[in-house]
């Protein structure tokens, strides 16, 4: 591939940016200690650039003092002079001709992307263009230069303050912007007049726009127009999102979120039923996790990693690696199938490498996938500068992951409890339609409710909830009259649960857990086994008021309330029937997202 220069157009008089720029030139204001200009030029020699000019212009000077022939920057800098008037766009280029070898890139001093170069070269070359445009999502699109892309191809290009601007701002699905970097031919020069003030975009675009090309950037781009977009870029700086391991600045983004417990309502969550009738879950989240770490990359590969504790309490670790966004496939069976299948949702467009750490085994009925989706989910939706989505979105991402990208039919309880936390009651009104309701009990019966609970695990399912409910859905279950009643008196236990909770009736709280778990058996006989069945029934003659097996059945977890001061003595028969007991308090938090410095 042929040896690139780079022109950096570093002339302007930043009269947006002022009072910042009366005393240095825009592009040598500085964040956190470096001028922003020596940002542009580590991200050029990161990506083998290291022939640049910069064409330089208001207080000029200031520039060649401070970086000089390039050396101890590790690149070779060359200079072209605006001697009198400011030449614009084009005619500072211009004027930089003779330092020009052959085809070059050229870009605007007050803007930052780090393209990836290799690829857009690839790019130009293979396009045989005179001019080849880096094309962006927008982040600020009433103030910058809107594209229109037909493929590849600049199709039109909107100039802000226009009609036309405003026009495709309201009616284009995906708005694009132009990077303010280029890859231009040597030819292209002599389109522009020698010593004259001419301008790229008013000038030179409209007379070569039919032969433009469009490479699209799908990484980070901010254009820099005034002081609300520096603090933006130093903010980003800081956060690891620009070239962490040049910059020195490396952010990881933590996220936990809940496993749930259930007390009913299971199944009517589903659809169809949740769209014809309405469903009602009631749960609770509790202080065991899964955790996510996020952790940005200076080039776009991408490597996962997961920690999953096993029903035996030690962990299994599976890993992978990509070179790049593209090359993630979902395979049916893979262990890290569902942590894959939300990268592709997110569609991160920086490289990164993620750990995943689960504090509950799979299949094991406490909504362990959803928390896994919605901590991944978390992490990286804390780095989006726009379009960030809320509690409720987040849920509904994880829930649609699941069921569109892996084709696990499924309920929305475990999602919105892992985004949401506490004890809840959930109102299904088909699709998106969900309404959290908090279930306030007083300190005294909180505690208490807490203490006489107990929660054992009976070993893993061997089917996953997804193939549970695949079944129920294949033999028509919610399509036989007889089963939708079932459903019906399974939502009217979950509402009376709510009624009692909320007052302090906790006997008749367990009482009625119970009797949900009977009406559950009845929708689906196969749920249960003669293992679970015999646990029930012994914690039931020892001191267990009400109990149930949790999640979509045939094993995993159980949850049991007991008479008080009994819970430990229930705790022990089960045991010695060849359970584990886990300890637990509520969670009330939710998701929670936070940031630390390696």
């Amino acid at each position: 591939m042929v040896n690139y220069q780079a022109v950096i157009l570093v002339g302007g008089l930043g009269t947006r940016l002022r009072p910042l720029t009366e005393q240095v030139p825009k592009p040598m204001v500085e964040i956190n200690g470096k001028p922003f200009l020596e940002f542009k030029i580590e991200s050029l020699k990161k990506h083998g650039i290291k022939e640049i000019i910069l064409c330089v212009g208001h207080l000029g000077h200031m520039v060649e003092e401070y970086f000089g022939d390039g050396k101890r920057f590790g690149v070779n800098i060359t200079y072209s002079h605006e001697e009198e008037n400011l030449l614009g766009t084009a005619g500072a280029i211009k004027n930089a001709e003779n330092l020009i070898k052959g085809d070059f890139i050229a870009m605007n001093g007050d803007t930052f992307l780090d393209a990836e170069i290799k690829d857009l070269l690839k790019f130009h070359e293979s396009h045989e263009s005179p001019f080849t445009m880096v094309v962006c999502d927008a982040n600020h699109p009433k103030t910058q230069e809107l594209i229109e892309l037909d493929k590849t191809l600049i199709k039109d290009i909107h100039k802000r303050d226009t009609k036309e601007h405003e026009n495709h701002l309201l009616t284009s699905n995906k708005v694009l912007v132009n990077g303010g970097f280029y890859v231009m031919s040597k030819e292209v020069l002599g389109l522009i007049p020698p010593a004259q003030k001419i301008s790229l975009e008013n000038e030179i675009f409209p007379k070569i726009i039919k032969n433009m090309k469009g490479f699209l950037h799908k990484g980070y781009m901010l254009d820099i127009a005034d002081e609300g977009d520096w603090r933006e870029f130093k903010k980003d700086v800081k956060q690891g999102l620009i070239m962490p391991s040049i910059t020195g600045y490396q952010k990881i983004i933590r996220s936990r979120a809940p496993v749930r417990i259930t007390f009913g309502g299971g199944g009517t969550d589903i659809s169809p039923y949740d769209k014809n009738h309405g469903g009602v879950c009631i749960n609770a989240t509790i202080n065991r996790y899964v955790y996510s770490s996020l952790k940005l990359r200076d080039d776009k590969k991408i490597r996962v990693k997961s920690d999953i504790i096993n029903i035996h309490g030690g962990f299994e670790t599976y890993t992978d690696s990509f070179e790049n966004l593209d090359e993630i496939k979902v395979n049916d069976g893979d262990s890290l199938s569902l942590i894959k299948a939300v990268i592709q949702e997110m569609e991160p467009s920086y490289g990164f490498d993620l750990y995943v750490r689960s504090e509950v085994p799979p299949h094991s009925g406490l909504g362990a996938s959803a928390s896994l989706s919605v901590a991944v989910i978390g992490v990286f939706n804390h780095l989006r500068k726009k379009d960030r989505l809320t509690r409720h979105e987040i849920a509904e991402n994880a829930f649609r992951i699941e069921r569109d990208r892996l084709d696990n039919i499924g309920g929305r309880q475990d999602q919105y409890a892992a985004a949401f936390g506490g004890i809840n009651l959930y109102e299904f009104n088909s699709g998106e339609n969900v309404r959290v309701n908090s279930i306030s009990i007083n300190k005294d019966d909180l505690f208490e409710f807490e203490k006489n609970l107990l929660i054992v695990s009976s070993g893993r399912r061997i089917k996953s909830s997804g193939q549970i409910h695949k079944q129920e859905v294949e033999n028509k279950f919610f399509e036989d009259e007889i089963k939708i009643k079932k459903l019906h008196e399974i939502k009217n236990t979950a509402h009376e649960m709510e009624f009692n909770l909320r007052r302090g009736n906790l006997k008749k709280f367990a009482e009625l857990v119970f009797e949900g778990w009977e009406k559950k058996k009845k929708f689906n006989p196969l749920i249960t086994n003669t293992y679970i069945d015999a646990l029930i029934e012994e914690a039931l003659l020892n001191g267990a008021i009400g109990g149930r097996l949790m999640g979509a059945g045939g094993g995993g977890h159980l949850l049991f309330y007991c008479h008080p001061d009994k819970e430990h003595k229930v705790r022990e028969i089960l045991v010695e029937r060849g359970v584990r007991a886990i300890d637990f308090s509520f969670d009330f938090d939710g998701l929670k997202i936070w940031e630390v410095e390696e």
